[in-house]
């Protein structure tokens, strides 16, 4: 076995003192085993992916666009992309008017997240977050070195008058990251009349937001409401992907944002990664212009829509009278808590679980401040069948209750 004696740690820069890795990795790195039922991942089901509809599309983006699809592309998009994306926009979970100008094409959403904090970020700069946040946002942040303000969360997401509250007593805040619509992980949705008071408080302090909008096409009941990017578009950096409504692999996603924004971003595009894949942007560019995101839509929360039901009947059920959860209208997740439970940390209860092959993520990752954590787990209800989500429930539920 080859045994490096190379001392990597005295090259590395600082900033790596602030990177982890993703705790919902480490733990898929268990779902390998026989029988593993992964609640933890923020996956959507291989059945959602349209295989019959990406064979078709391949041999059209082949016949299409030849072999220039395979040639260095735009950092900025494709161009027949963006033609595409414009409609798209004007969906109403979106409401947003984009043009060539407003768009930047990212690999992934996540790209996007890792592009802002390079242009905004310095060094002990205050950035405000949802208590808690998407894991994947802290981890593209946490290099840059920020200062995270934790923003107070009820039931329907953000409070505003504490938002205000919080811009006045910290009055050089960089941006605002938020997820308005079932949130990752709680899967909270902020009402309109709360979006529109926060564009207002935007407006007001002249602060930036960057909102991260992955889950809206995934709604499964009430009518959609539109992005925060629609009411103020000045002050909204709006992101977005088609790793759920396509397939993951694609890494198609971006920015919308004024055009300063969108021209920073592909400067800063050009130093990681040149462009993103044209072969990826054509596949979706036709997957939109062959008008079967619709249908596909319908397939997809047709599939989830059951699940989400029955995991939340099962937490009802299993799991002790103190464990609250999340009702969410849409998106991927149910966030279970209790605000009582001090005396029993839930990487127990995940110990236990793990013996048990089922695996779901804790939810103290999700705080940009871990310590200010609740006895909290993120459960993924889209990437396991109805059986699974029933067993993995009951052996969580038998677990807490075990110790609670």
């Amino acid at each position: 076995m080859y045994m490096s004696t190379y001392k990597l740690e005295k090259h590395l820069a600082t900033r790596l003192k602030n990177m982890t890795c993703s705790a919902i990795r480490d733990m898929l790195k268990q779902a390998g085993r026989p029988g593993f039922i992964s609640l933890g991942g923020g996956y959507p089901d291989p059945e959602s992916f349209p295989i019959d509809i990406i064979r078709s599309l391949r041999i059209l983006v082949k016949r299409k666009y030849k072999n220039s699809i395979y040639q260095y592309g735009r950092s900025e998009g494709l161009i027949q992309l963006f033609e595409q994306l414009i409609p798209f926009f004007k969906r109403t979970n979106r409401s947003i008017k984009a043009t060539p100008h407003t768009i930047s094409i990212t690999t992934g959403s996540q790209q996007a997240l890792a592009i802002l904090a390079m242009m905004f970020i310095d060094p002990g700069d205050y950035i405000a977050v949802e208590t808690p946040t998407y894991l994947g946002a802290l981890q593209a942040f946490n290099p840059f070195q920020p200062r995270y303000i934790e923003l107070e969360v009820d039931d329907e997401g953000i409070v505003p008058d504490k938002l205000d509250k919080t811009i006045s007593k910290y009055p050089n805040i960089k941006f605002i990251y938020i997820i308005p619509t079932f949130q990752n992980p709680t899967g909270k949705t902020l009402s309109l009349d709360r979006r529109v008071r926060i564009a207002k408080i935007l407006r007001k302090h002249d602060v930036i937001a960057v909102e991260d909008d992955p889950y809206s096409e995934l709604r499964y009941e009430a009518e959609p409401i539109p992005s925060l990017q629609s009411l103020i578009p000045e002050k909204v950096i709006h992101l977005f992907t088609f790793s759920k409504t396509f397939a993951p692999d694609f890494r198609i996603g971006g920015i919308v944002a004024p055009p300063e924004v969108c021209e920073t971003a592909t400067m800063i595009k050009q130093g990681l990664d040149l462009y993103t894949s044209n072969y990826n942007q054509a596949m979706v560019t036709e997957y939109l212009a062959g008008g079967h995101l619709e249908p596909h839509l319908k397939k997809i929360i047709n599939l989830y829509k059951p699940r989400r039901d029955l995991m939340m009947s099962l937490i009802d059920t299993y799991f002790p009278l103190e464990i609250s959860h999340t009702n969410p209208l849409g998106g991927m997740f149910v966030w279970a808590y209790s605000n009582n439970s001090k005396t029993i940390h839930i990487n127990t209860i995940l110990d236990e679980a793990l013996k048990k092959n089922v695996g779901f993520v804790p939810g103290n990752p999700f705080f940009a401040r871990k310590k200010n954590s609740p006895f909290s787990m993120r459960l993924n209800f889209t990437n396991q069948s109805n059986s699974n989500i029933e067993k993995g429930i009951k052996i969580l539920g038998q677990i807490l209750h075990k110790y609670l």
